[in-house]
């Protein structure tokens, strides 16, 4: 039976067989046949599909990530502090032994900058090695996405700027330790010369 729209009977007529809205209140139309309500119903027809343009994709169709839910992880760990004091654990104590060293038999130059170089370069796979600690740390915490512990191969400051930039998306706070690596280093020459002058005195006593 082909469809056809909803028909109005007369007063004095009575209801011819047609396409009706579904009186048990569906949102189809029913078949009435004339005399009685069938079984047949007519669905309402889906509305088109949005159209797309080459990769475009409509709003509501583009599948939704859930953005990171700040305070759901950790924003610092001790490794982090660690980082974050480097400036005085890695340049003090060099200044120290060198300064002990020369204080008992002066090193020739190149001696001195090997050392140096060998203090240097002992400090650094230390460093990344507490980044990965730091890393691993993080994400038992909670924190989906983290830093590469390789940013420290520029400067531990350079990790722990990105390293914060990561962490506010799921903990308060993560910029601490940056603050504390700057004064860090403010610090470390002042620091440095007094150590001289203690080794000196010690070494000279």
């Amino acid at each position: 039976m082909s469809g056809q729209g909803p028909q109005h009977p007369s007063i004095s007529g009575s209801i011819p067989a047609g396409w009706y809205p579904d009186p048990a209140g569906g949102a189809g139309r029913r078949w009435w046949d004339g005399t009685t309500w069938t079984a047949n119903v007519q669905e309402p027809e889906a509305p088109p599909p949005l159209p797309t343009f080459g990769s475009y994709v409509p709003a509501d169709l583009r599948p939704s990530t859930p953005l990171p839910v700040a305070e759901a992880g950790v924003a610092y760990t001790r490794a982090s502090w660690w980082i974050a004091g480097s400036p005085l654990w890695v340049v003090v104590p060099q200044v120290a032994i060198v300064q002990i060293f020369n204080s008992l038999a002066p090193l020739p130059i190149p001696t001195l900058m090997l050392a140096i170089a060998l203090f240097t370069a002992l400090a650094l796979a230390i460093l990344i090695g507490l980044a990965f600690a730091d890393r691993s740390g993080l994400i038992n915490g909670g924190n989906n996405s983290v830093a590469s512990p390789w940013w420290t191969l520029l400067t531990p400051l350079a990790y722990l700027i990105a390293r914060a930039r990561q962490v506010q998306l799921y903990a308060t706070g993560g910029w601490a330790s940056v603050i504390w690596w700057c004064l860090a280093a403010i610090l470390t020459p002042g620091v440095a010369v007094l150590t001289v002058f203690a080794v000196y005195g010690i070494v000279a006593n």
